[in-house]
């Protein structure tokens, strides 16, 4: 016998939808933030009680799906660009429908899409954030951009070595062979 408690997940996806969009606006009031996949869901599932056995990364495509038709009936800037996975920082290939259904082009490379992403973000935060610097300009997000434009380490100082002898001086600075 079915269980008359279970809410069909079409429903669902609806009420998962309705709950991230003020979600959403609320990652975009502050500038420069953004959430997870997991956190997205489980911020949902708090707010309607609503859960499922679903595995996160499969639910993502089908509930993001749901809030970008909500915010282009609503006219909302593309709130799904603020949700990235936690291990790299990406939004990932699913974003493209964000795009497409703006009619926009379709990025042709990862870093190409996650630039999207970042000026869809900053339009967010324009909407809702009330301290958007005026000089602000798109950005990846921290870890995206640690892993794409690595800190360069500075070249340690060559040791100082005997002019005589050819090796290191020690902390003295006094050849011990001279001295």
């Amino acid at each position: 016998m079915p269980d008359r408690n279970k809410t069909p997940f079409q429903d669902s996806l609806d009420a998962w939808a309705e709950a991230a969009v003020p979600v959403l606006q609320e990652v975009a009031r502050t500038y420069g933030n953004h959430i997870t996949y997991k956190g997205l869901a489980t911020r949902v599932f708090d707010i309607t009680g609503v859960r499922t056995d679903m595995l996160v990364q499969n639910l993502s495509s089908k509930l993001l799906d749901r809030v970008i038709r909500l915010c282009r009936e609503r006219n909302l800037p593309a709130l799904t660009s603020l949700v990235v996975a936690a291990t790299d920082g990406t939004v990932g290939p699913g974003f493209d429908a964000v795009l497409r259904a703006a009619g926009k082009e379709v990025p042709g490379t990862p870093l190409e899409r996650e630039r999207a992403a970042a000026a869809e973000r900053l339009e967010c935060y324009r909407a809702y954030c009330p301290d958007v610097p005026a000089d602000a300009v798109p950005r990846l997000t921290p870890v995206y951009e640690a892993r794409v434009n690595p800190v360069k380490k500075e070249a340690p100082r060559p040791k100082p070595v005997c002019p005589v002898h050819g090796i290191q001086l020690p902390a003295t600075g006094i050849c011990d062979d001279c001295a």
